[in-house]
């Protein structure tokens, strides 16, 4: 069973047929509501926001959504960003109240992917069947039409705000005029690249199988963190939700994708940062221990900011007793001793802005450059088959651009389906870039042979869905 996606509502279409019903929608709001005309609220906005989103989360395909209705994140100092507006909020409230959306789940709290912390989920809806009667029975908009929201930029800068029962909430805050001036560089390339990748893959049949994924949930912003640009920085988009197994499904205008990552980044840019390479194979094996295990307390000893040991998270995540999680974090000090000075700083945020300003440059090449078409999910990245080089050649290049020396990246992996003995090959010549005897020609003729293999069971990671 899938999971729900999360309402978002960061597009907007001048299709004239969604825009006519949104007006229609308005129009019937508030005569519901007994409001007069002359109120200046912009409510055929806030329901062409729906009406488009509702399209973009493919809810016509059957998909559920998660929609939250509370006050705090539409409004005050907990707003979650500029594109939740009042009027967002009292049209949701109506199209529930009216039996236009149709709720299929109460409330949730899972835990966080490799977290002791908890979040909240809302209620889930789907299209009822007065919606699908009244409103349409599918999308009403050209996806040629939808463009971004005026009210959401192609970066955030967020802060972690507590309530008054020591909840935490990420909102979305307005830089200071001097935080402005001295970024204007970095949120410059950050737009301008964002643009033309959107602009890209707005032509690009991306798909699922031979199912099609609407091409705004590709759009990307850039997430920077603790009231700072010098921390995080990720790039995130819905499409990231999926998960890691439904992605190998995807495909660019009906050609095969492999993902490519770095191997245990972070580790070794911390290690390049000391001017080192470290010392042995995986980062993340130690005798004894769960290498997933590893990785998570590991990371766990980047993101914390604490003096004391890190045991007792570890204990709780991990899900071991105390005196395993101390044995752990003993072996990952011994091991990593070079950079051991990093761990329990809340280096971790730090390491994301460069990762993040990596995947910019890597973006970039492919869109400004080859004009070809990529996916990126955090420090991996999903090309067409034929761009596998292509792809190495870039992470390589910019992993030495972004840190200024000629240390290279240490290593990478790459995930796909499986494929024919003869495309196989080809994409291992690609990670042996002995690929002089690769012709377009070629790949065309080892692409045409594979066809489309479908995938029936799409799942959606949870950790991502809010944002």
């Amino acid at each position: 069973m899938r999971k729900p996606r999360y309402l978002n509502y960061r597009q907007v279409s001048s299709d004239p047929a969604l825009v006519a019903k949104a007006d229609a929608l308005a129009n019937q709001y508030r005569d519901k509501k007994q409001q007069l005309r002359k109120n200046e609220r912009d409510f055929e906005g806030a329901f062409n926001v729906i009406l488009t989103n509702i399209e973009v989360y493919q809810s016509y395909d059957g998909w559920d959504l998660y929609i939250p209705t509370n006050n705090n994140l539409f409004t005050g100092k907990h707003k979650r960003n500029a594109t939740y507006t009042t009027e967002i909020l009292d049209a949701l409230r109506w199209l529930i109240e009216e039996g236009y959306l149709e709720q299929v789940s109460g409330r949730s709290r899972p835990k966080k992917k490799d977290s002791d912390d908890r979040h909240w989920l809302p209620n889930a809806y789907r299209l009822s069947p007065k919606w699908l009667t009244d409103i349409a029975s599918a999308p009403l908009s050209d996806p040629r039409l939808i463009q971004r929201n005026p009210l959401a930029d192609y970066w955030e800068l967020r802060e972690d705000r507590y309530d008054n029962k020591g909840k935490m909430h990420k909102v979305a805050i307005t830089p200071t005029v001097e935080q402005l001036e001295t970024n204007a560089e970095v949120l410059d390339a950050t737009t301008k690249t964002l643009t033309a990748y959107d602009n890209l893959m707005s032509r690009i049949d991306t798909s699922i199988g031979s199912s099609t994924i609407h091409p705004a949930q590709l759009s990307l912003t850039r997430v920077f963190s603790k009231g700072s640009f010098d921390l995080g920085g990720r790039l995130y988009a819905p499409i990231q939700n999926y998960t890691k197994e439904t992605r190998k499904y995807y495909y660019f205008d009906s050609e095969p994708t492999i993902e490519i990552d770095y191997s245990s980044i972070h580790p070794h840019m911390l290690y390049h940062k000391e001017g080192l390479q470290f010392d042995g194979g995986d980062p993340y094996a130690l005798e004894g221990f769960d290498r997933d295990a590893v990785k998570v307390a590991f990371n766990i000893m980047l993101n914390r900011e604490a003096p004391k040991p890190a045991a007792g998270t570890i204990s709780k995540v991990v899900g071991c007793d105390t005196s395993t999680a101390e044995a752990l974090e003993e072996a990952i000090q011994d091991l990593h001793s070079p950079i051991a000075h990093h761990f329990n700083t809340g280096v971790g945020l730090r390491l994301q802005r460069t990762d993040s300003d990596l995947a910019l440059q890597v973006i970039n090449s492919f869109v400004n450059v080859l004009k070809r078409p990529i996916i990126c999910v955090h420090d991996s990245f999903i090309v067409s088959v034929r761009d596998t080089e292509s792809l190495i050649l870039a992470m390589n290049d910019n992993y030495k651009s972004i840190h200024k020396d000629e240390q290279g990246m240490r290593g990478i992996k790459g995930v796909s389906l499986e494929f024919s003995d003869a495309l196989a090959t080809a994409i291992e010549q690609c990670f042996e870039q002995q690929t002089e005897a690769l012709t377009d020609r070629q790949w065309d003729a080892l692409i045409a042979v594979e066809g489309i293999q479908e995938y029936n069971e799409l799942g959606t990671d949870e950790e991502t869905l809010e944002l």
